[in-house]
């Protein structure tokens, strides 16, 4: 069943159509949240823009990494 989530991430409202819960949607946008507020404190002057870009690219590197994790698990 799809459900509507209404979400604010770096201080931007957005609505998307999901099949998962709002408990796991807004779990996700919590994460993402502390991940770019963490990007922002750390660095002088960081963007929101850039600071979301940085935390897409570790993320996309961390799915990356697992996904030939499990394909060389699989392997075995």
């Amino acid at each position: 069943m799809k459900i509507v989530h209404h979400l604010e991430i770096a201080g931007t409202e957005l609505s998307l159509i999901s099949e998962e819960t709002n408990a796991y949607v807004d779990k996700l946008a919590s994460e993402l949240n502390r991940r770019i507020n963490t990007m922002r404190l750390s660095g002088a002057n960081v963007s929101i823009t850039q600071a979301t870009i940085v935390v897409a690219l570790d993320l996309l590197d961390e799915n990356q990494k697992m996904r030939v994790l499990l394909e060389n698990n699989e392997k075995r």
